[in-house]
């Protein structure tokens, strides 16, 4: 890999853990979400001893802050908590717009924006819902998992969202159905991660263990593939390329891995010895943005992943990934804008 002259945001420095983070749709804004219940957005910016500027303080939670999700519109925030609370919060003023109380019966873990009107939220007891951002509404609830959410993906061609859950299972859903569509065999540890690659021919998962497993879309009873390396969890994922994906690991190193043929491809960066809690992708593919039990956010300059790689691509191969394949049968388990815009394309329980 090529890397041209790297110019990157300084990073942002914090009291207390973070444990999630979300990019601005159309902006260089980025929202940190603390243990504290605090949440702070600041401008970034990769200009020559340019300071970030921050946009919003606010602590709208009484517990951890475990989820953003900026709206389709980037006017609002999404927030979730231990608290068991969705909170909206108006990024021009800085206040909370509403606050739905109870929105779980247990600690919400994670949140996802389907699109332009929906968003997904799991919980610690593996209860998943969706919820109507323009009117508050909730319009699905499926409790097919035993333990908590860990991750959420999505294919909006299809309108299927793919669930991961520390009962070692991934799901399969249908956001305009009630019931379950498809479940994993039980993969025996506890599924961390996940996203869809290959043009939605394959999910990939991170466990606990360090395994990535792979399944072939549609082929849902247990992983076709599965290659080692990671020498401790892997905690999140991101989507690169339809071929390339970024790791955070809880031995504090991102990596970037090839898909098919599954190789290690390079050290991304790292947070020394602190596990990675977090990483995401700005709007414009151009930083990636991770954090750590560090109190650190740091920024990355990904654009030579999006180079043409070919010419080195030989020289980056290593042995460290073992590919393992199964010949286990596969069986389908049937159990059960402009900041100042605010307002105009998303009221999320606005009638509430």
């Amino acid at each position: 890999m090529r890397k041209s002259q790297i110019l990157q945001p300084n990073p942002l420095e914090f009291d207390n853990q973070v444990f999630d983070l979300a990019f601005h749709p159309q902006q260089n804004i980025i929202a940190s979400g603390l243990i504290t219940g605090e949440i702070f957005c600041h401008r970034y910016s990769c200009e020559t001893d340019a300071e970030s500027i921050n946009l919003l303080s606010i602590r709208p939670h009484k517990k951890s802050c475990r989820g953003l999700e900026f709206s389709y519109d980037g006017t609002a925030l999404f927030s979730v908590s231990k608290d068991k609370s969705i909170q909206v919060i108006d990024l021009e003023t800085g206040k909370v717009l509403t606050k739905k109380r109870g929105a779980h019966d247990k600690p919400i873990n994670c949140v996802l924006r389907l699109n332009e009107n929906s968003l997904t939220t799991g919980d610690d007891d593996g209860c998943i819902k969706i919820w109507d951002t323009r009117t508050g509404n909730q319009l699905m609830e499926y409790s097919d998992h035993e333990d908590f959410i860990s991750d959420f993906s999505f294919r909006d061609d299809i309108k299927t969202l793919i669930s991961t859950s520390g009962d070692g299972t991934l799901s399969i859903y249908d956001i305009r159905k009630p019931n379950l569509l498809a479940m994993s065999d039980n993969q025996d540890d506890e599924l961390l991660s996940v996203t869809v690659v290959k043009n939605g021919r394959k999910v990939i998962t991170g466990t606990q263990g360090g395994v990535i497993n792979l399944f072939s879309w549609g082929e849902w009873g247990d992983s076709n593939d599965r290659f080692v390396g990671h020498p401790n969890s892997v905690d999140t994922i991101v989507k690169i390329t339809e071929d390339l994906v970024c790791t955070g690991s809880s031995d504090g190193i991102i990596r970037i891995i090839e898909i098919l043929p599954n190789k290690f491809y390079g050290v991304i960066g790292d947070h020394g010895d602190f596990p990675i809690e977090c990483i995401r992708i700005s709007f414009d593919n151009t930083f990636l943005a991770s954090c750590s039990h560090d109190n650190v956010v740091k920024f990355w300059d990904i654009r030579y992943l999006y180079d043409d790689k070919t010419d080195d691509h030989n020289d980056e191969t290593d042995t460290n990934m073992e590919y393992i394949e199964s010949d286990t049968n596969y069986n389908n388990k049937g159990k059960g804008k402009s900041i100042a815009a605010i307002g105009q394309s998303n009221n999320f329980f606005a009638d509430l």
